[in-house]
C-alpha cells in the first residue's frame, strides 16, 4: 500500500510539473552599458538576429536590469523595435521609467 501511495504522488507531481518560459525575446536582443565615471548614465544598445545595431539609447538614471520586471520590458521594446524596422525613438522615452 505504501508503494502504491508513493509512485501515485510522483506520478502526480511528474505530471504537474512544467518548464518555466523563456524570458528572452523572439527576434534580436539588447545590452546595457554603463561607466565608473558615470553611473547614472546608461546606454542601451537593441540589435537583431544578425547582431546589427537597431537603435541606441541614453537613460539618464539607473536601470536595475536584475529585476525581471525590468528585463521584460526591455525584451517587449526590443521586440517592438524590430517589429517596425526604421525604429522609434519616442518608444524608449515612454516605456524606460
Amino acid at each position: 500500500m505504501r508503494k502504491f501511495i508513493t509512485t501515485a504522488i510522483i506520478i502526480l507531481a511528474a505530471i504537474g510539473s512544467k518548464a518555466q518560459t523563456a524570458s528572452n525575446p523572439t527576434h534580436g536582443f539588447w545590452v546595457a552599458e554603463s561607466n565608473k565615471e558615470t553611473p547614472k548614465l546608461q546606454v542601451i544598445k537593441f540589435y537583431n538576429d544578425n547582431s546589427r545595431l537597431i537603435y541606441t539609447a541614453m537613460v539618464t538614471k539607473p536601470v536595475n536590469i536584475k529585476k525581471k520586471s525590468t528585463q521584460q520590458m526591455l525584451n517587449n521594446i526590443c521586440e517592438e523595435l524590430y517589429r517596425h524596422k526604421e525604429g522609434r525613438p519616442a518608444l524608449l522615452a515612454i516605456n524606460i521609467r
